[in-house]
């Protein structure tokens, strides 16, 4: 049992006896050595943008959220505060009864921010709009 966890798979050895290699000129698909066409640059360039905007209305969203909702009511929490209430227009939402923030609140507001910080991160900075290698060896697409 204790050679079974460590021998190498069988394709890597049938790979290493015939010498194989792994990707070679012959084996591309012409599809992969054509450039990106204008209509797929242009979608890219049109979702990132978007994907840009909604980042940063995200942001803005939630430091709204956090400067009218969560700051003043953990302000209150921590403090005793018994005559803390949430903005009127919470009240619209979840009715008079509502007390406290709940675990869907900051659902909300972890989901937001896990989202936000997702797409600045790893969206962002891949724009579009660099200078893309115009000869088939230099194409940027790779499997």
């Amino acid at each position: 049992l204790r050679q079974a966890w460590v021998a190498p798979m069988p394709a890597a050895e049938a790979v290493r006896e015939t010498g194989a290699e792994e990707d070679t000129a012959d084996e591309w698909d012409d599809e992969d050595t054509l450039p990106d066409n204008w209509f797929i640059r242009l979608v890219h360039g049109v979702a990132w943008l978007l994907t840009v905007a909604l980042s940063v209305l995200s942001v803005c969203f939630i430091c709204y959220q956090l400067y009218a909702l969560y700051g003043p009511y953990c302000k209150a929490k921590l403090l005793g505060d018994k005559t803390y209430r949430f903005p009127e227009y919470f009240y619209k939402v979840y009715g008079n009864d509502i007390a406290d923030l709940t675990s869907e609140h900051w659902g909300y507001l972890g989901a937001c921010a896990a989202v936000s910080f997702v797409s600045i991160r790893f969206v962002v900075p891949r724009h579009p709009f660099e200078a893309r290698p115009t000869a088939p060896n230099d194409h940027a697409k790779s499997d």
